[in-house]
């Protein structure tokens, strides 16, 4: 109080506050001198980005790289010569900004490189080389599947299995990591693939490369020539100068400062775009940026800092403030948007103006100079080049901090507490440690923290402590957490202006969220849990965006939402009953923009509500989703719904719509006509009263149509077509469950001109069982037709011409096979269950001179490809043919030069293939033969292929050939997969096929007559062996140790063999089980299995066991059997018939601390567990006996 009255020491404060403001001019002064800026005063409209007709620019011509790309190109598509190595490294080295990302992109989506490979997965490393989240990354993008929460023991387990004798490629981009056990760790489950395999690696670093003993492929920079082709790309969307040779001289003196870097030319051309001004080029020419001091990645940074320069004022900021993400990192356009507003970053010229527009024409803006770059992996996202993050950080300094690239071991607190922008996106082990570290960040404005990987638990305790010592938050984002509840004190951050709790368990807010009255984006999409929003978020006057996207348990709306008269965004709206929650309550809300779903329109009473609701005048809406109950019960005349409908008329900039579980007998008539201009997709569904169709035919801009279960639609016709040149826009029709759809009408047109879907690319008709009519005869775009169950479809009368097909599939529609015609593009043709289906006209097959792949399953009637005696050939280009359940097809086409798979499945009558045995030539009808998969044909007693026939194959299987005695000698050296299975009456195998020098996989089960007296040395390629369920083998083949490959040893209900093999296990087995082999008698020391580091599977049986110790089977409870028995790597273990086993030793908590499965079947003794207890990585526990299984 006593300084507030001294006005000598205001004084001396107000002057050292001016000092230091002074002091702070001078050096922007300086800079300003240093970068040759000039004073200009520029209206903000000159600069304001017109977007291109398409929705982005066209990406560049690949510019000088047509040599590097056919290289690599050979190296991945050819196997080592002389080499037993299955898998190969491709590295890529070069300097930053050469274009080592966007080289490996081109070859990953190769169409040759995606016929070839069977797997294929892309993971950008970067800076942060961790085993355990790259391997989730390449097994989540093999099996599109998420596996949270599992170690890396797991992953691999499960990574190694989806790989096993699979061809894959992998492209781990911009490695950084030099340790060479992280990564011999990380390519462990590689080993398992097959032979051609290959991994790519992008890296700046040679040291990179050396760590995996592969030659590097140096990528130089680009010619001088090349480099001016693409800035004048990204300056001009020209390749060179011809339509401005003013600027040709100064742009190719500009293009050699870029020192033929590829991100220069493109960031420096992005930067000029739309200047045709040659004194603003001769600025960038001259400016002293270039004659700065050159350190390691500075010849590229130069530029990057020039083409900042030439960003206008409101974009710098906006992009700045990118460097709160981590490297690599990807996010969607509206998230980035959204941040931005929160942080005042946007400046509206008016009030009226749309904000959200203008934040998406800045960030276009920036994707249009190639500051920002679409995401590689996913669509939807944009991430920055690793140069542009590091120029963004030099910008803000140390005002921001993100985990990823900072170190957080560092006690220097004094940059943290300079922090205002933050984020921590971590994987689990660092997250404590980023919620330590904010807490010294007392001026903190930004804070964005998510899991990288692994949904993480955070209790409200933790969220309490940290967010009463934020105060000053404006932004707070808390992604991909389980959190129970959100505490109460959030309701302090008075400041606060962005909310984000996506994909966490909340279940609700609290109620002092009402008290964040300056909150203007709310964010809780995909809480799945969430089942109410608070009653005072309705006090929210300035919230704008509320996100509930993918809330499924939210099925009630706050009372009184209508009282958010600024929201923009609001995806959902569940109506209900009582007053303050009905469909009214939408009228208050002018401003809706983008998506907007209704559900539980049967909840109307009132038709006034639906015309309040004012759909009409809300012209920022483009998609609208109305939805009635789908349990809602069918109505008498459903009248109401009928006047809901016609009430909730959107405005015509409508873009989407889908109307399900309507209960009205007609569609309203705002649908009718071209009104809707702008509709690009439509779906009717499940509409079960509707009898006819508006006239859609006339909406011209209509891409997608989808009707589906509108059962009481009897005819389609002109109605439907509504007008001249119907559907002209037309990309995708879908017909699904019309089951009283009887008659397609065709479209009759004025002119021969006049034609009805003409842009047709992809029609599908499942489930018309009623259809007799025809479909429509001239689809000349057609690429993709499918016909599911439409067995009354018949165009015999009208031939359809269909040049353009590329994929057909046919099941239960017999009759139109015949009337499909001109099939010359097709490349994969399916036929289902067709009855009539005998044989293919002899013009038909020769036709197909594209096809690739052909399908013919449950065709009982079909006895051979043409008609007659002839010579049978198939399509020159076909590669893979399955035959299954065509129970009548007596032979094979006598020419398959070109296959490379067949698969027969329960064939019964073709017992014989007539080839000649001219060895592998182009003369042997199957010289490029690789697989062969034979099953289900009880009837026959040989195999039907003679030996010459088989020189190239690769992968055979032979199963439920219950008639097979004998296999014949087959010349299959190359043979990597051999599979044979439920050969009932099959004595013995040929020699030949247990002695294949590049065999990878074994797999014998269920063959009960099966005798081998003698096994031949495995090959040590062998990565797999499978014995199951063969009673008559009395032997194993010895020196297992040598198979060091081996990472699957499967041995089940082989009681004759009587001794195993002499020495240790095979030392890399990862999967181990020997079960029912009562005359192989070990002790467990004896077999060793702790000295099995990498094994993650086993299951033992006491038959094959001798007792030990006084608990029959372990030591005593001294000893520590379990790292004594089995090596710390199980993840699953199966205990089963230890008869005296009468307790489980402690120590396994400890010693297998990465075991979830614990399975134990029929020990009757068995009385006690652990004193210590399971590991907390344990998942199940069952104990059972076998007559519980």
């Amino acid at each position: 109080m006593e300084s507030k009255s001294n006005p000598n020491l205001l004084l001396l404060v107000s002057d050292t506050k001016i000092r230091k403001i002074n002091s702070r001019l001078e050096a922007i002064v300086t800079n300003k001198a240093q970068l040759s800026l000039r004073e200009k005063v520029v209206d903000r409209s000159s600069y304001t980005y017109k977007r291109p007709s398409s929705s982005s620019l066209s990406e560049p011509q690949f510019f000088g790289r047509e040599k590097e790309e056919a290289q690599i190109l050979e190296l991945l598509l050819h196997e080592v010569e002389n080499s037993d190595a299955t898998l190969s490294i491709v590295p890529i080295v070069g300097m930053g900004g050469v274009g080592k990302t966007a080289l490996a992109q081109r070859l990953y989506n190769d169409a040759k490189v995606k016929g070839y490979f069977e797997r294929r997965a892309w993971v950008c490393v970067s800076h942060v080389f961790d085993v355990l989240d790259i391997t989730k990354t390449i097994l989540e993008s093999i099996t599109a599947l998420s596996y949270k929460g599992e170690d890396l023991n797991v992953l691999q387990f499960k990574l190694k299995g989806r790989l096993s004798g699979k061809k894959f490629l992998v492209v781990l981009d911009d490695i950084c990591n030099e340790k060479y056990e992280e990564w011999t760790a990380l390519l462990k489950p590689f080993k398992a693939g097959a032979k051609g395999s290959k991994i790519i690696i992008t890296t700046r670093n040679l040291t990179v490369v050396s760590i995996t003993g592969a030659s590097p492929y140096p990528l130089k920079e680009l010619s001088l020539d090349n480099c001016t082709s693409l800035f004048a790309f990204h300056v001009l969307g020209a390749t060179n100068f011809e339509r401005h040779p003013h600027l040709e001289s100064i742009g190719k003196e500009i293009t050699k400062r870029c020192k033929g870097l590829p991100l220069a030319a493109k960031m420096l051309g992005g930067a000029l775009r739309n200047k045709s001004n040659l004194n603003e080029w001769e600025d960038a020419l001259n400016s002293i940026i270039w004659d700065l001091p050159e350190g390691e990645n500075d010849k590229v940074l130069q530029v990057l800092k020039l083409s900042y320069v030439h960003l206008p004022s409101y974009l710098k900021r906006c992009f700045a403030y990118c460097a709160v993400f981590p490297k690599d990192y990807e996010i969607e356009r509206d998230e980035l948007v959204l941040l931005w507003i929160a942080e005042g970053f946007l400046e509206r010229r008016n009030a009226k103006e749309n904000i959200l527009k203008l934040g998406r024409n800045h960030f276009d803006e920036l994707v249009s100079r190639s500051f920002l770059q679409q995401s590689s992996i996913d669509a939807s996202k944009f991430t920055m080049h690793d140069l542009l993050n590091d120029l963004a950080k030099s910008i803000v300094g140390e005002t921001c901090f993100n985990s990823r690239e900072s170190q957080l071991a560092n006690n220097d607190n004094a940059p943290l507490q300079k922090a205002r922008y933050a984020s921590f996106i971590s994987p689990l082990y660092a997250m404590s440690k980023c919620l330590i570290v904010c807490h010294g960040m007392k001026v903190l404005r930004s804070l964005i923290v998510g899991s990288s990987g692994d949904s993480i638990n955070i209790s409200d305790k933790v969220l309490h402590d940290l967010l009463i010592e934020l105060k000053y938050l404006r932004v707070f984002s808390v992604r991909c957490f389980s959190i129970k509840k959100v505490p109460s004190c959030l309701g302090d951050l008075k400041h606060l202006r962005y909310l984000n709790f996506s994909h966490t368990t909340i279940q609700t807010l609290p109620e002092s969220i009402g008290t964040l009255y300056k909150l203007q984006v709310l964010i809780l999409r995909s809480c799945q849990k969430l089942s109410m929003l608070p009653p005072g978020i309705t006090k929210l006057v300035n919230l704008q965006f509320l996100d509930i996207r993918d809330t499924i348990s939210l099925k009630r709306m706050p009372l009184g939402i209508g009282n958010l008269k600024n929201l923009t965004i609001l995806p959902k709206f569940v109506v209900g009953i009582e007053r303050g929650l009905q469909l009214n309550e939408l009228k208050n809300l002018p401003h809706l923009q983008g998506e907007l779903l209704i559900s539980e329109l049967q909840k109307v009473e009132e038709v006034r509500d639906a015309v309040d609701a004012n759909l009409i005048g809300k012209r920022g809406l483009s998609s609208l989703f109305l939805h009635w109950s789908e349990n809602f019960g069918n109505l008498p005349n459903g009248k109401r719904e009928e006047l809901v409908l016609h009430s909730l008329r959107p405005h015509t900039n409508l873009e989407h719509l889908s109307i399900s579980y309507y209960l009205g007998a007609r569609f309203p008539s705002w649908l009718d006509g071209p009104t809707y201009s702008k509709i690009v997709s439509l779906c009717l569904r499940d509409c079960p009263n509707v009898t006819s169709l508006p006239s859609l035919g006339q909406l011209p801009s209509l891409r997608e149509l989808s009707l589906e279960g509108l059962h009481a639609v009897s005819t389609i016709g002109p109605e439907f077509y509504g007008g001249k040149r119907p559907f002209s826009s037309l990309t995708k029709l879908k017909f699904e469950e019309m089951l009283a759809w009887k008659d397609w009408s065709p479209y009759v047109g004025g002119t021969k001109e006049e034609v009805s879907f003409s842009h047709l690319q992809h029609l599908v008709l499942r489930h018309c069982s009623s259809l007799v009519g025809t479909m429509p005869c001239q689809l000349d775009r057609l690429i993709k037709l499918e016909i599911h169950s439409c067995p009354y479809l018949n165009n015999s009368t009208n031939k359809v011409c269909l040049p353009s097909l590329h994929e057909l599939y046919l099941e239960d529609c017999g009759k139109i096979l015949k009337s499909l015609v001109n099939l010359t593009s097709l490349t994969t043709l399916t036929i289902k269950n067709l009855v009539e289906l005998v044989c293919f006209d002899h013009g038909f097959m020769s036709c197909l001179t594209c096809l690739h792949g052909l399908t013919i399953e449950s065709c009982l009637r079909f006895t051979s490809f043409v008609a007659g005696e002839g010579e049978i050939v198939l399509p020159c280009n076909l590669e893979y043919m399955n035959l299954i359940n065509c129970t009548s097809l007596e032979k094979l086409p006598s020419k398959m030069h070109t296959l490379r798979q067949l698969s027969l499945d329960n064939c019964p009558k073709l017992t014989r293939v007539t080839i000649p045995p001219n060895g592998p030539s182009s003369d042997n009808p199957m010289y490029q033969f690789k697989s062969l998969y034979k099953w289900g044909c009880d009837s026959q007693t040989s195999f039907p292929f003679a030996r010459s026939s088989l020189v190239a194959l690769k992968e055979l299987e032979i199963y439920t050939c219950k008639g097979v005695e004998s296999l014949e000698e087959f010349t299959v050296q190359l043979l990597e997969y051999l599979e044979i299975g439920n050969c009932e009456n099959l004595k013995s195998l040929p020699r030949c096929l247990l002695m294949l020098s590049h065999l990878t996989k074994l797999n014998i089960r269920d063959c009960p007559a099966l005798e081998i007296e003698d096994f031949p040395p495995f090959p040590t390629t062998l990565s797999s062996f499978h014995l199951i369920n063969c009673p008559k083998i009395k032997s194993l083949p010895n020196q297992w140790h040598h198979l060091t490959s081996l990472h699957e040893l499967y041995v089940y209900n082989c009681p004759n063999i009587k001794c195993f093999p002499k020495g240790a296990l095979p030392p890399h087995l990862w999967e181990l089980a020997i079960v029912g082999c009562e005359n192989v008698k070990r002790s467990v020391r004896e077999w060793g299995y702790h000295r099995l580091t990498s094994l993650a599977w086993l299951e033992i049986d006491g038959s094959s066991v001798t007792g030990e110790g006084d608990n029959g089977w372990f030591p005593s409870e001294d000893e520590d059997a379990w790292s004594l028995f089995f090596p710390s790597s199980l993840i699953y273990l199966d205990i089963r018939n230890m008869k005296d086993v009468e307790r489980l030793s402690s120590g396994l908590r400890n010693h297998l601390s990465s075991l979830q499965e614990l399975w134990i079947y029929d020990c009757p003794k068995l009385r006690a567990l652990p004193e210590d207890g399971f590991p907390p990585s344990l998942k199940e526990l069952h104990r059972m006996r076998y007559s519980e299984r």
